[in-house]
């Protein structure tokens, strides 16, 4: 008896899961949505990804650069 309980537990968490995943996960065929403004679009060339490259590397060094407010000791 308490086999077959937690085997039908079991199987109720199962499908439970599976209908949430199957309502988040996008519709086949579907296009994805479009990439939020902050976000680049996606890269198509090696050429583009070199440029992305640079940029990331450039911003990076940038960021590295500035200078960060003096920390406070206790």
């Amino acid at each position: 008896m308490r086999a077959a309980l937690g085997l039908i537990s079991l199987l109720l968490v199962l499908a439970l899961v599976g209908l949430l995943t199957r309502k988040s996960l996008p519709a086949p065929g579907v296009a994805p949505a479009s990439a939020p403004s902050g976000m680049t679009a996606p890269v198509a060339t090696p050429a583009q990804a070199q440029q992305v490259q640079e940029q990331y590397r450039k911003a990076l060094d940038q960021a590295l650069q500035q200078a960060r407010p003096a920390s406070v000791e206790y």
